[in-house]
């Protein structure tokens, strides 16, 4: 089902020039599945489910028939992944570990995940192909909790390293109202008190079927419950993440402990399809702060006048990235890349007349090291950024951000090292190559890691990220390459 809501999706995005209204929940329920992550139950994933979003690299076009994929896959993006886990080698393994073999606490190699066997009808190792099901490392319970959600982000309760500004972090400080009992200007979990159930969560979020993607979307309870977070036996955390045992406060403001005031009012989709998000003046039911008072009275129930008063925090609307022209580059050279997205700037109305809200640029590295970028060019679905040269090579989270904080969900850019051979010496059939980028090297057929010299294998003695030495010949000459797993690098040698 997952599958078909994705393929939906992506197909809505393509067609472009579908005008918003025709395909909506006009009023909800269902919340119209514009943007950011659908609502749903992601705990019984298969792998057909993961490669939507996470294309291996193995995938082939008869592979893609046999899923039902009726759309060409991004151009970069299958090697993501690939590389994603290489960069991991010589780093510490992190304590617990998806790793099948790994021991927390020492550095990753590549039998850490790698599986060879020796082929005695071949004579060589081969690596025995066990990794396009994301499901054999990255485990989940099914029916208990989303693989996602066992994240080390979810279980610290970083809500907002994957979903964005949408969503609070737990305990972060954001303002939560105190003292208020139920009233319509404030709303209810449930069972609102307008005419017509306005004034609550389920006005809009509640079950039913998603005109945009033809997909059942189940109730608020069971698409919260399904992400594990706080379920007993998965972690240290357990319901009082969300549920208040001692009944002191009313159900609405624990809510607010992930959506607070600020994130609610700053989620908006442009449902004109004008390429513009302006707070107050979108068509009603595709957000928080579009039409009013429509939107206003869904969660207030009618007690505000709402007549083109702008919610309190509102302004900065949530930016979603969608794609980037380029997923990997190379270090060393500075490159422009394309963000692609939506809501990256958004008109609000101001004292001063309408204000033009703009995203910047934020790359942040796994240790949490952060550097932003002001774009050359933005408008409402696309940004032109130039990355610097001096990035390290790594996995980096790119996000748009727009204000002070109000931040994107994240896409993974991969800066890769430059892989360069600087000299090659011989000593008899010893050959000791010089350089940078070699990464780790697997002694197993088409592991991606080897050397050749005038198209002939070598057999490799030592292999460091700097160094290699390897036995090619006592009259080996002409073009040797290097292959690595994070590219190829060839220098000539002399035939004396």
């Amino acid at each position: 089902m997952f599958k078909r809501l994705l393929l939906q999706l992506c197909a809505l995005i393509v067609a472009g020039g579908m005008s918003a209204t025709t395909l909506a929940n006009v009023p909800a329920p269902p919340v119209n599945q514009n943007i950011g992550i659908p609502d749903g139950v992601f705990n019984d994933l298969v792998r057909e489910n993961c490669w939507y979003c996470h294309i291996p690299v193995r995938l082939t076009p008869d592979d893609l028939d046999d899923i039902g994929w009726t759309f060409a896959p991004p151009e970069v993006k299958p090697g993501v992944i690939t590389d994603r886990h290489h960069f991991r080698v010589g780093t510490v393994i992190q304590d617990p570990t998806d790793s099948p073999f790994g021991v927390p606490g020492e550095n990753y190699q590549c039998l850490d995940c790698h599986i060879v066997e020796y082929n005695e009808d071949v004579g060589y190792f081969e690596i025995v192909d066990n990794f396009t099901n994301c499901l054999n490392c990255h485990q989940q319970i099914p029916g208990q909790a989303s693989v996602h959600h066992l994240t080390a982000p979810a279980q610290a309760l970083n809500c907002m390293h994957c979903h964005g500004a949408r969503i609070d972090n737990p305990g972060d400080g954001h303002y939560i109202p105190i003292g208020r009992t139920p009233t319509l200007v404030t709303p209810r979990t449930s069972s609102g008190k307008g005419p017509n159930g306005e004034g609550a969560c389920d006005f809009c979020h509640n079950e039913g079927t998603d005109d945009v993607t033809g997909r059942f979307i189940p109730t608020n309870d069971i698409n919260h419950h399904s992400t594990g977070i706080g379920q007993p036996g998965i972690s240290d955390l357990d319901c009082t993440i969300c549920h208040d045992q001692m009944n002191t406060d009313w159900a609405i403001r624990r809510c607010q402990d992930c959506h607070g005031i600020k994130s609610i009012h700053n989620i908006q989709f442009d449902s004109n399809d004008d390429g513009v998000v302006t707070v107050g003046g979108e068509e009603p039911f595709f957000g928080h702060v579009g039409s009013s008072p429509q939107d206003c009275h869904g969660c207030h129930g009618g007690y505000l006048s709402a007549s083109g008063m702008p919610a309190p925090f509102s302004g900065p609307i949530v930016p979603e990235i969608l794609g980037l022209s380029k997923q990997r580059v190379t270090a060393g050279s500075a490159e422009t890349i394309t963000v692609s997205g939506q809501a990256l700037t958004n008109e609000v109305l101001s004292f001063m007349g309408t204000m033009v809200l703009k995203s910047r640029v934020s790359l942040t590295e796994l240790d949490g090291t952060t550097v932003e970028l002001t774009p050359e060019t933005v408008s409402p679905s696309e940004m032109e950024v130039t990355l610097p040269a001096d990035l390290s090579p790594g996995n980096y989270y790119l996000r748009a951000v727009k204000g002070v904080d109000t931040i994107s969900n994240p896409m993974t850019l991969l800066v890769g090292p430059q892989v360069t051979i600087d000299t090659v010496s011989a000593d008899g059939s010893s050959f000791t190559i010089t350089g940078g980028g070699f990464g780790a090297y697997l002694n197993a057929a088409d592991s991606g890691t080897s050397v050749t010299i005038a198209t002939t294998a070598c057999s490799v003695d030592s292999w460091s990220d700097s160094e290699i030495v390897a036995n090619c010949g006592t009259t080996a000459c002409g073009s040797l390459e290097v292959e690595s797993i994070f590219g190829s690098a060839s220098k000539e040698v002399s035939c004396n």
